[in-house]
């Protein structure tokens, strides 16, 4: 499982703008598409949806951004893959747990989470994420573990099913 990228999207003044793509595999035209289709309408903080761009499957994580003055804002973790051939289960998880940390620790900023995506990128790659954030705070993944869990698990239904049929 191997994104072909990581994008940061979040709502700007002007509706949703690109904030980070790590790497930066795409064309600007591509990256517009994703920004587009990264965060559906009526989208809201703990929403995960995916979508295709031409080739390219997209999975999207919507969180939101604590802000000082005024509302806070909405953004989207996103990972872009070349075929359907990856786990979105996974991809959730993943995003998910991010979050959730980081705002344990009140460090959910867009300044973070960019500086966040090189190691984000390459941990999911390699299937094991371990990013340290702070003195406090290190983020602790296994993405063998999650894929292994789910392979069991599928082959029980499949040995279930087969036993009941």
């Amino acid at each position: 499982m191997k994104p072909t990228s990581l994008c940061l999207v979040q709502m700007g003044e002007k509706g949703l703008e690109l904030v980070e793509a790590y790497p930066k595999t795409y064309s600007k035209e591509v990256l517009n598409q994703i920004v587009i289709k990264s965060m559906p309408l009526n989208a809201k903080e703990g929403d995960f949806s995916s979508a295709t761009v031409g080739p390219a499957v997209l999975s999207g994580y919507v969180f939101s951004i604590p802000s000082i003055q005024g509302r806070d804002n909405i953004a989207s973790l996103v990972a872009v893959f070349e075929s359907m051939k990856y786990n979105p289960e996974t991809i959730r998880k993943i995003f998910s747990y991010i979050i959730i940390e980081l705002k344990k620790n009140d460090l959910v900023s867009i300044d973070t989470l960019k500086a966040l995506l090189p190691k984000l990128y390459s941990g999911i790659t390699q299937g094991q994420l371990r990013i340290k954030i702070s003195s406090v705070v290190t983020l602790d993944f296994s993405i063998q573990d999650e894929e292994q869990i789910d392979e069991k698990k599928k082959s029980l239904d499949d040995f279930r099913n087969k036993m009941w049929k």
